[in-house]
Formats: structure tokens, C-alpha cells, sequence
């Protein structure tokens, strides 16, 4: 992980259970656990130092939908 991404994102830019979210003005972490347990914050305040779910991986997202909604109607 670069340091200027670890010094301004924290664990989540290294985190399997992140996902990044973007919308043509801002760019937000999701955490996926905050759907399962709402112990987690839905958006963590940033840069996250610790976190008791954190599990090494790869964050999805920044391509993706620009609104974190479930999945788009067929046309």
C-alpha cells in the first residue's frame, strides 16, 4: 500500500471487506460488515488506524455504480 493512500485512507484501502463508492463529486469508503453488523459504521470516518474487522485483501469499487444502491432494473 503506498503511504500517502495509508496516511489519508488507513486499514480500509487494504481491507477485502471495503468498497470504494464514487459519484461524480465525492468518493466515499463503504465498509461491507456495517451490513451484517451495525456495530460498523456504514462510512468510517477516515484515515481508519484500527479496526477489529479488518482482513487483508483487495477494496472493490471506484468503477462501479456511482450510488451505493442495490443492484440496477433491466431494460
Amino acid at each position: 500500500m503506498h503511504s500517502e493512500t495509508q496516511r489519508t485512507i488507513g486499514l480500509c484501502a487494504g481491507c477485502r471487506h471495503a468498497r470504494l463508492v464514487s459519484t461524480p463529486r465525492s468518493r466515499f469508503w463503504l465498509c461491507e460488515r456495517s451490513r451484517e453488523d451495525a456495530s460498523f459504521d456504514r462510512y468510517p470516518r477516515l484515515p481508519v488506524l484500527a479496526c477489529r474487522g479488518f482482513e487483508q485483501g483487495e477494496p472493490t469499487g471506484g468503477d462501479g455504480p456511482a450510488v451505493d444502491e442495490g443492484p440496477a432494473e433491466k431494460k
